[in-house]
């Protein structure tokens, strides 16, 4: 027999040897949309959970879309979207009728640093001055209001807050003095502080309120709630993955933000010890956010805890990881 011959009949028999062997399984890849609001460390765990393929292992090709707060809640009742990294925006809206629920806590407290230009000494020097934050509405600005509070200024009459949007943003407004002082989170606050810019306060110090989380709709949870289990899933192994795995979230947040290793080390010891171990919501400290709501006027007094967030999924994912 000529070789080539020999080699067409080898070629002949790998061929239905392969056709006969069984296919291994493979997890089919959903595709689904998370929205977060700004690219800063509050948002570090759906950026774990992308970047070290938590998302991928459960089953979730996950895109994640940037966009304001008020659009992430527009998105995910139009299905444009299919959960978002947002609590207080996500908890008003319900609590005004929006059928949409909280389902997770990654941050038990805001960890915003209020950062000033150097000719302001303390709180009470930023009377008459102006205050740069995120969005109007937003948690941002309720624990730029409570820190204010607690240190005796009402924010309504004795100080001004102007919304700037991303924290780079209101990095550079604080840099060229278009702002008196900027209420940001991790990296930029460490950055501000190495170009000489004091940190005044924390919020994490005065402020307890929980901060930032997953969100999905209604229907989501009824209709499709295995996928639902499974994007938390991802987070509380992203929030495993933070406490056990100091160096690979330290790399996780240089390549995010494009920094320096030192600084993403200074970053990381900075916010780890804020964030939830499991992502479990706390009622109590959801009960203190609706108390500011309903205070303020803007959320019946008789809306409740249970109307706003769905503890269920958590301890459902949680109970099946033996948590």
């Amino acid at each position: 027999m000529r070789p080539f011959q020999r080699s067409v009949q080898c070629l002949a028999v790998l061929f239905v040897l392969f056709a006969l062997t069984p296919a291994l399984p493979v997890q089919a890849q959903e595709r689904v949309r998370i929205t977060y609001a700004n690219n800063s460390l509050s948002f570090l765990i759906p950026f774990i959970a992308k970047d070290r393929g938590y998302y991928g292992k459960n089953g979730l090709n996950a895109e994640l879309v940037q966009v304001r707060p008020s659009v992430a809640i527009a998105a995910l009742v139009s299905g444009d979207s299919d959960f978002a990294e947002v609590l207080g925006s996500a908890i008003r809206s319900a609590a005004r009728g929006i059928p949409v629920r909280a389902i997770s806590t990654s941050i038990r407290a805001p960890f915003f640093n209020l950062v000033v230009h150097p000719d302001i000494k303390s709180v009470k020097d930023l009377k008459g001055r102006t205050i740069g934050v995120t969005s109007v509405g937003g948690t941002n600005q309720i624990s730029t209001r409570l820190l204010l509070r607690h240190y005796g200024i009402d924010a309504d009459r004795e100080v001004k807050m102007l919304a700037l949007g991303e924290e780079k943003f209101m990095a550079e407004a604080l840099r060229v003095r278009h702002v008196d002082a900027v209420m940001v989170a991790p990296p930029f606050s460490v950055i501000l502080k190495r170009q000489g810019f004091p940190l005044l306060a924390n919020t994490a110090n005065v402020v307890s309120i929980p901060f930032v989380g997953l969100s999905t709709t209604v229907e989501k949870i009824r209709q499709n709630r295995s996928q639902v289990k499974r994007a938390l899933k991802a987070e509380v192994e992203a929030l495993t993955y933070l406490r056990d795995n100091p160096s690979g979230s330290v790399e996780v947040i240089r390549k995010r933000f494009a920094m320096e290793e030192s600084m993403a080390r200074e970053s990381y010891a900075v916010i780890v010890d804020a964030f939830s171990k499991d992502g479990r919501i706390d009622p109590a400290g959801i009960e203190s956010l609706l108390d500011l709501e309903r205070k303020a006027g803007l959320i019946a007094k008789t809306v409740t805890v249970d109307q706003v967030v769905d503890i269920s999924v958590g301890e459902e994912v949680l109970k099946e990881m033996g948590r």
